[in-house]
């Protein structure tokens, strides 16, 4: 480790830079703080680290430029004082920082390796270690030559082979993905690709880096080739591709290339907006809009006025403006209509563009998708004398690329309009199918909060009839009331015989007969279904009686049914939710474990959520499960979110075990991630997925020996060589080549210079000791009662319950007892420790029979390393040896450390420092 990190909780960070955690060193005036606490011995504990390899970094200089040098274990100064940052020896070399260069030094001092890399770590086993060198992170050999340069998307803050270990962590930024669910496939990315979008004309967009931050756009087919090369475009916003013209963005403005990169135009716009056809609306530094065809020749210009929203419709494009309405049809057919402040109501495939004029809505004109008007001038003159009411119409505000199919037949299809005359005295009118308007003198009134045909329609004599779409009457006028359709069938009320009679009639007036008991506990229409309830309070339970056969497909079972959908209901009974089909039975039965009420999502598929109820729906977020209602099987269960719809039949979810995946109506999963998706996007058949930095590792060769899958970097701990391992906060138990050592030791801590694993046991409130086969070696009182990070020798700290600490072996058997307040490791038979009842809060060091064998002298003590290890207190910072005596001593003279035998003789520098400014 580079020392310089050591101190960086000294340092005064603003959050961004803690957050970021990017730069390797700070700017020299960020080191006042650090220096201060070297300037003093009660807290210059980070200002020396411990041996390796026989050599200790110490920092001497206390000057606004801090410098180390080595000491030996004997105290001597064997590399003198010559570096701003250091680390500790490892395979007979340390990376040091001379300048703002890094570079590696032997133990005599000598450069090994020249510095000339802004970053360097510990080499391994091998001979390799990981640099950082031309903004990228590279492998190098013991020679220095870069021997493997690691993609850009490699982080170049890694820690590298620490302490010489066989892998090295490095945290990755993770390619997106673009998945098919019509072909079941994965799109294979080329390395560094950042960023993609979805496909354009036949190809795919894709960023490739340059950087570690950034790179170029360009296109890949289906294979994932590069089509249209990112360095023929040089581009780093998002191109566009519509036929064989890109449309490319330059600093500000906007041009035309053809797929080779040859400029196809010398104009320049603002922005551009591709057409269907293969021409384009584009706009000009005046914000003008113009449109040019596919030969990028100017068809026409656009006000702008009448296109500052610019939305899809159908095969046209719509553009919305202050002052009006411009239509640009797929064959580039222009239709400018004038408006003041218009609206767009969309009705089936027809557009209707209004105004409000004072408080009542005026109809400008209707059009079909090619752009066609559909009401005359005699027609619009005939509006102006009435209110309108637009039926089963829906304001538009986004894109509409697929248009419902119109119905030809007109028993089945509502008139457009309701119109209400200001004259009291004249009938009501309606605007037919046919663009006409028509009215008769026996209308009184018109239902028109209705949704589905036929038209209600109220006589001067009081009764009842409707009318389709052309004004003719479908169901006569001899009926006193009808309720407004639920599908093929409504309530009429017959009142010919001088007595009401409630009749089930169709869409032709026909009365159907139900039988007495049905009709009289009925009470709602659905899909063709008559809803009875039977009882009273609890003992109310639903039925259902089908109207075409005239039979019961469900005896009153349910305490609860819902409006079919597509085939099925939700039902309720004593056991809970499930999903019936028309015929009564179950599709989905209930199950006590689904607590949660279904929600249909489509294509014959529901969701369950566990803590989805009633009336908190969206409160508290569960876990999800799908289920197929035609197999009445589950999809997929314990998901973490609800499964989007992807194309026809797939679906896109999140396993609560971590990842992404892709499966089919049958619950295959043909295309999966191990990991979760930091954001998503569907587009029909499209998934679009991204993902965020994550940790793998890699050997000493370069090669992933465990894939970037994890959220956190690893800590593999000697012997076993386990570590716990992170991704997108599911924690798990992995070894050096990524697999599962033990099932269910998940949450399980390996013991450094143990065959041993620590565990919490959440239900009894213990910590087990388990062996490296999974089997329990002892039990200890309290969670994390053992401190398995300061596990070493074979020996473990452990807590007691009232908060002491004392040390177990690998069998759990008490070594020494719960008497200090505070411990460090057990090292080369000594263990830093504090008893605040004898001692203070002083630390000393213990030996294995947990007596004194340092007595408490030191306001901090580090553990021994190599049978060496330095503590601090009253003035000096002290080098302890094997026998924890006193081997030299730091102390501060004339602004600088100096260090000293234990009789006061300089060992370092030379002879006493001059204080030229009268310091000591």
């Amino acid at each position: 480790m580079i020392c310089s990190e050591t101190f960086k909780h000294f340092r005064n960070f603003s959050a961004l830079a803690l957050i970021l955690n990017a730069t390797f060193s700070l700017p020299v005036q960020a080191d006042d703080a650090l220096l201060r606490a070297c300037g003093n011995a009660n807290t210059a504990k980070d200002c020396q680290l411990p041996f390796q390899q026989g050599l200790s970094p110490v920092q001497v200089s206390l000057t606004r430029e801090p410098l180390w040098g080595y000491v030996d274990t004997s105290g001597h100064m064997v590399i003198k004082p010559a570096f701003s940052e250091v680390s500790g020896f490892v395979n007979d070399v340390a990376a040091v920082k001379k300048g703002d260069k890094f570079g590696y030094i032997d133990k005599k001092g000598n450069w090994a390796i020249e510095p000339r890399f802004t970053r360097a770590t510990d080499f391994n086993a091998l001979g390799t270690a990981l640099v950082v060198t031309d903004d990228r992170l590279a492998m190098i050999n013991r020679k220095g030559e870069v021997i493997k340069t690691l993609p850009f998307a490699a982080s170049s803050d890694t820690k590298g082979f620490t302490q010489g270990q066989a892998l090295a962590s490095i945290q990755v930024q993770v390619s997106p993905a673009l998945w098919n669910a019509a072909t079941d496939r994965s799109l294979a990315l080329p390395d560094d690709v950042m960023a993609l979008d979805l496909p354009q004309s036949g190809l795919i967009p894709a960023k490739k880096r340059d950087t570690a931050t950034d790179g170029f756009w360009g296109y890949l087919d289906e294979n994932g080739q590069w089509a249209i090369d990112p360095m023929i475009l040089k581009t780093r916003d998002e191109p566009v591709l519509n036929g064989n013209v890109v449309a490319v963005k330059t600093k500000n403005d906007w041009t035309f290339v053809d797929r080779q990169g040859v400029s196809l135009s010398k104009e320049q716009y603002k922005s551009v907006r591709p057409l269907s056809s293969g021409s384009w609306l584009v706009t000009l530094n005046d914000n003008g809009k113009q449109l040019l065809s596919s030969k990028l020749e100017k068809v026409q210009d656009i006000a702008a006025d009448q296109a500052e929203n610019v939305l899809v419709w159908g095969n046209a494009i719509i553009g919305q403006g202050s002052r009006g309405v411009t239509i640009i049809g797929a064959d580039n057919q222009i239709v400018s209509v004038k408006a003041n402040k218009p609206q767009l109501l969309q009705q089936g495939d027809r557009l209707w563009v209004t105004q409000n004029e004072g408080k009542s809505l005026q109809v400008i004109q209707i059009y079909n998708n090619n752009g066609v008007a559909l009401l005359n001038d005699a027609t619009l003159a005939a509006l102006k004398d009435y209110q309108l009411q637009p039926l089963a119409t829906s304001v538009m505000t986004d894109d509409a690329p697929v248009l419902p199919a119109d119905s030809q037949d007109a028993s089945r299809t509502l008139p457009w309009a309701v119109l209400t005359s200001s004259d009291a005295a004249r009938p009501p009118a309606i605007l037919t199918s046919q663009g006409a308007v028509l009215s008769d003198p026996q209308w009184a009134s018109i239902d028109n909060a209705i949704s589905q045909s036929p038209l209600i329609i109220h006589t001067q004599t009081k009764k009842t009839g409707a009318v389709d779409s052309a004004g003719k009457w479908v169901i006569q006028p001899v009926y006193s009331q009808i309720s407004p359709f639920n599908g093929d069938y409504t309530w009429a009320v017959d009142d010919s015989n001088k007595a009401e009679t409630r009749r089930l009639i169709d869409h032709n007036g026909n009365a159907v007969d139900v039988p007495a008991d049905i009709q009289q506990n009925a009470q709602r229409l659905s899909s063709g279904m008559l809803y009875y309830a039977v009882g009273e309070g609890d003992s109310r339970r639903w039925g259902l009686w089908d109207i075409a056969s005239k039979s019961i497909k469900a005896a009153p079972q349910y305490l609860q049914i819902e409006s079919f959908n597509d085939g099925y209901a939700l039902a309720k009974t004593d056991a809970g939710w499930g999903v019936i089909n028309l015929d009564g039975t179950w599709a989905i039965a209930p199950d006590a474990s689904l607590s949660g009420k279904p929600q249909y999502v489509g294509d014959g598929m529901f969701t369950f959520s566990d803590n989805d109820q009633p009336g908190e729906r969206g409160a508290v977020t569960g876990h999800f499960a799908l289920y197929n209602a035609q197999s009445g099987q589950a999809m997929a269960t314990d998901l973490l979110a609800s499964p989007q719809r992807v194309g026809e039949n797939h679906w896109l979810i999140k396993p609560s075990e971590g990842g992404v995946s892709l499966i089919d109506d049958a619950g295959r999963a043909p295309l999966s991630k191990g990991i979760v998706a930091s954001s998503s996007s569907v587009k029909g058949d499209w998934v679009m997925l991204n993902f965020s930095a994550h940790f793998g590792a890699i050997n000493g060769k370069g090669e992933w020996q465990i894939p970037p899958l994890y959220t956190a970097e690893f800590n593999f701990i000697s012997p076993l060589n386990w570590s716990r391992a992170v991704s997108d906060n599911n924690t798990t138990l992995i070894n050096d080549h990524g697999g599962v050592p033990l099932d269910g030791f998940d949450q399980a801590q390996p013991l450094n210079s143990l065959v041993r694993l620590a565990m919490n046991d959440d239900a009894t409130g213990e910590t087990v000791l388990f062996d490296n086969d999974g089997n329990e070696v002892r039990r200890f009182s309290g969670l994390n009662s053992l401190l398995a990070d300061k596990a070493s020798s074979g020996v473990i700290p452990m807590r007691d319950n009232k908060g002491l600490f004392g040390f177990v072996d690998q069998q759990g058997k008490k070594l020494i007892g719960a008497y200090f307040d505070q411990v460090g490791s057990m090292n080369d038979n000594f263990a830093a420790a504090m008893k605040k009842s004898t001692y203070g809060n002083l630390f000393g060091y213990i030996n294995p029979t947990g007596r004194f064998a340092v007595l408490p002298k030191f306001n901090w003590a580090g553990d021994f390393s190599e049978k060496h290890a330095w503590a601090g207190g009253k003035g000096v910072v002290s080098l302890l040896n094997a026998e924890g005596a006193v081997q030299a001593k730091i102390q501060v003279r004339c602004n600088q450390r100096v260090i000293v035998d234990t009789k006061g003789a300089y060992l370092w520098p030379a002879k006493a420092p001059s204080c030229s400014n009268g310091g000591n």
